[in-house]
């Protein structure tokens, strides 16, 4: 598996004109975690936020505590930052965003403020106005929102562009509630129409072009491609590397009436890269309604083999084209057997000899305080363990299963 996912990235011809699409590090899969801050035992503790902020489902929300509270998001190692924003239904509030070396308390003066009181509706669903280059293992998301609804995702954006990374078999199983602790949902972890698993969005029936088409599945609701009705044809193809076996779909798009057909393709149905795909004596796999009324959606259903993925949008009203955000496809990988790490190519660029580092005012590497925890560089590591949470977290208490995406999507 791994060598073929190897071959298909390093064939990909439009590889290097996606540098532009950074990954989202806020994702288990990549061995990020969460933890809420409990004031009263001035500890940090297992939240079932972890579960629908950091997965890959757009559609899976769970709510910020009301009132001023404290998140921590640990990253697997140290990671240059740029960007974050917060996918959420809307509210009013403010949030602030720290980064740090160590996991500390919120009132210790080891944070370094990213961006103070910023309001929920200028980050919600699109980036900081000013991006930001800080050298950092932890993130500290401080809320202020009197009445929060849920939030579906997390978005912590770097260096590595997300076509660095390869989704792969790990070599060893792991028990993935013994290292990232009982809140997580297997189901939804691995989206297969990520730039990160291969997938490409190979054809659109809208004029951006092979570059600009993948604001479809990058990871960022900021971004987004419009979808044209058709009839005969499909209005988007996504292709994968390989035949995959999916069974969920989850999307997030601007309100609207229509709906959207979902056809999974076998290799040959694929036809000729980017140019339409023929449909119309075709069954759809599977379809989507849309009221107008809510920008999120999600289907399960029976798993099929597909080699890629062809989307028609029927509107009601026939002329009305469709604001694609995210398109989401989930397959039988859990995080007992798969991983998302940078590929071998990747861990040379990004490697701890590669240079200067610029969040620290020109220092080399070999200058920050603690080498051996920051110099080790961006390569493939096992996933932070919540128990080396060195201040430390209260992660006693009984183990329960995942909770579904049809229960973070209430």
């Amino acid at each position: 598996l791994c060598s073929s996912i190897a071959f298909a990235a390093e064939a990909d011809p439009a590889k290097k004109q996606l540098q532009s699409y950074p990954k989202n590090l806020a994702r288990q899969h990549v061995g990020s975690n969460l933890f809420l801050f409990n004031p009263t035992s001035q500890t940090f503790v297992q939240t079932e936020a972890a579960a629908a902020w950091l997965d890959d489902d757009v559609s899976t929300g769970w709510p910020v505590m009301a009132g001023q509270q404290h998140y921590l998001l640990s990253l697997a190692e140290p990671e240059l930052l740029t960007n974050f924003s917060i996918s959420a239904r809307p509210a009013t509030g403010t949030v602030t965003i720290y980064a740090g070396d160590e996991p500390a308390p919120p009132s210790a003066k080891s944070w370094t403020v990213i961006s103070r009181d910023v309001p929920l509706e200028s980050i919600n669903d699109k980036k900081l106005a000013k991006s930001f280059n800080k050298l950092a293992k932890y993130v500290l998301i401080e809320t202020n929102i009197a009445d929060p609804g849920p939030v579906f995702s997390l978005y912590v954006y770097g260096e590595k562009p997300a076509v660095d990374f390869d989704l792969r078999q790990r070599d060893q199983p792991i028990d993935p509630r013994g290292i990232f602790g009982k809140y997580l949902n297997n189901q939804t972890t691995f989206n297969v129409d990520g730039l990160y698993a291969n997938a490409r969005v190979d054809y659109a029936n809208t004029p951006e072009g092979l570059v600009g088409w993948q604001k479809a599945i990058d990871d960022n609701p900021e971004s987004s491609i419009k979808l044209l009705p058709s009839t005969t044809e499909a209005g988007a193809v996504i292709k994968y590397d390989q035949t995959k076996t999916i069974s969920r779909i989850a999307l997030q798009t601007d309100a609207a009436k229509g709906k959207l057909d979902f056809y999974a393709l076998p290799e040959i149905a694929l036809g000729e890269s980017q140019k339409p795909v023929a449909i119309e004596n075709m069954t759809p796999t599977v379809s989507i309604v849309l009221d107008g009324s809510n920008p999120r959606s999600s289907i399960d259903f029976p798993p099929v083999q597909a080699a890629g993925l062809a989307v028609r949008w029927s509107p009601v009203s026939p002329t009305d084209a469709l604001t694609v955000r995210e398109v989401n496809s989930f397959s039988t990988m859990t995080l007992a057997d798969h991983e998302v790490s940078l590929n071998p190519e990747a861990i040379a660029e990004f490697g701890p000899d590669r240079g200067m580092d610029p969040s620290k005012d020109g220092k080399t590497f070999a200058d920050n305080k603690d080498p051996k925890e920051v110099a080790l560089g961006p390569v493939a590591r096992s996933p932070y363990l919540p128990g080396s949470l060195g201040f430390p977290p209260n992660l006693t208490g009984n183990r329960v299963p995942p909770l579904s995406p049809q229960a973070l999507s209430q």
